[in-house]
């Protein structure tokens, strides 16, 4: 376990790995160490005895620091939510660093798709994986939430979690959800996967294929995001897409060594995803979605009509895209979080359909 300040002296990281028999096929049977990130206000700080807690999941690409704990000016919504008064937590899954990553760094066994990012320089030409199986699963990563869900609530002596997913994390979050709904206590869930391409487990896990999926800075920089910019300042500080490969690339060497140009690639796992549809059908926790409007707004918006928690809100944000926290529209993300967790509201409202710009600023339906 490791333990830093922030700046201010207010705010603390801790760092841990916490003990986990794995069900991946790779390293089944085996303890391994999930990384689980924790940033709470310094004792006094606040004068309160304890604070709720919210466990945030990260989504298909970048790992849980990055993407919720971004050390760049105001863009690490972990940090804004110590701040608003909870304890918070991520923790990256099998495949994601520091977490870790069986089979991965074997450059064979990238998928046949993407092998073409390392040839001649890793790769001499086209192979086959030495390890020909697809890496984890939603079974897997449901089972890693319990080990951690479990190991947040006896540390902090709290019954309930909060859960926020981002992108695949919200399949994450609400298929775990679906399957406690004693052990969570609001959800909120913005950008959200859109439906898998196949609802049912694998007839046979593993399913083959590799265990190594990637992305280049290219692909993820401009076609992903700045391709979905759409509206002067929706990204308030350009830099922040650099800050967010730089930290990618610092937290994984050896995609930081595969990339041409010493640009480096992204390492991801190949991921057997199923369930989605049948947990939306399952959630019982109020649940907040927020969605974009430059983020695949059709697509992703079936997840919503899919839902069917008793209390449930939809809000679509104006000139945002699926990286809502690294743009203009994050000051709006850190205030519905807030009041969610809070108060179970959002805006003075508990449930229903509505939409907002980034200032919080009623302007019409949701749809």
């Amino acid at each position: 376990m490791s333990i830093s300040t922030a700046a201010t002296g207010e705010v603390l990281s801790i760092d841990r790995f916490v003990p986990h028999v794995s069900t991946v096929e790779a390293n089944r049977g085996q303890t391994v160490g999930l990384f689980l990130r924790e940033r709470l206000l310094a004792p006094g700080s606040d004068g309160a005895a304890s604070r709720p807690v919210i466990l945030m999941l990260h989504g298909g690409f970048a790992p849980s620091i990055v993407a919720y704990d971004l050390r760049y000016r105001d863009y690490s919504f972990m940090e804004q939510m110590a701040r608003a008064g909870f304890d918070v937590f991520t923790f990256s899954h099998t495949g994601y660093a520091p977490s870790p990553r069986p089979r991965m760094d074997d450059p064979v066994n990238v998928d046949a798709s993407f092998q073409q990012h390392l040839i001649p320089h890793v790769l001499p030409g086209p192979q086959a994986p030495r390890y020909p199986f697809k890496l984890v699963s939603s079974r897997t990563e449901w089972d890693e939430i319990e080990t951690i869900v479990d190991f947040i609530r006896d540390l902090r002596d709290v019954a309930r979690v909060h859960l926020v997913g981002w992108s695949t994390g919200a399949p994450r979050a609400g298929g775990y959800a679906a399957l406690h709904p004693d052990k969570v206590g609001r959800v909120l869930l913005y950008g959200p996967s859109q439906f898998f391409d196949q609802e049912d487990p694998p007839a046979t896990m593993p399913e083959a294929g590799s265990p190594t999926l990637l992305q280049t800075r290219e692909f993820l920089l401009d076609r992903r995001w700045r391709d979905h910019v759409h509206d002067d300042g929706q990204i308030e500080d350009p830099a922040v897409c650099e800050a967010f490969w730089h930290e990618l690339m610092a937290i994984d060497e050896i995609g930081a060594g595969w990339g041409r140009e010493g640009l480096g690639i992204m390492r991801a796992p190949n991921r057997m995803n199923f369930g989605w549809r049948a947990s939306l059908a399952r959630i019982a926790a109020p649940t907040l979605y927020l969605l974009g409007e430059h983020d695949s707004y059709a697509r992703r918006l079936e997840s919503w009509h899919a839902l069917a928690a008793p209390q449930r809100m939809f809000v679509r944000v104006a000139g945002c895209s699926h990286f809502m926290q690294f743009e203009r529209a994050r000051h709006l993300l850190y205030r519905a979080a807030a009041e969610w967790f809070h108060e179970g509201a959002f805006m003075g409202r508990e449930s229903g359909e509505f939409a907002v710009d980034t200032g919080g600023k009623l302007y019409g339906a949701a749809a």
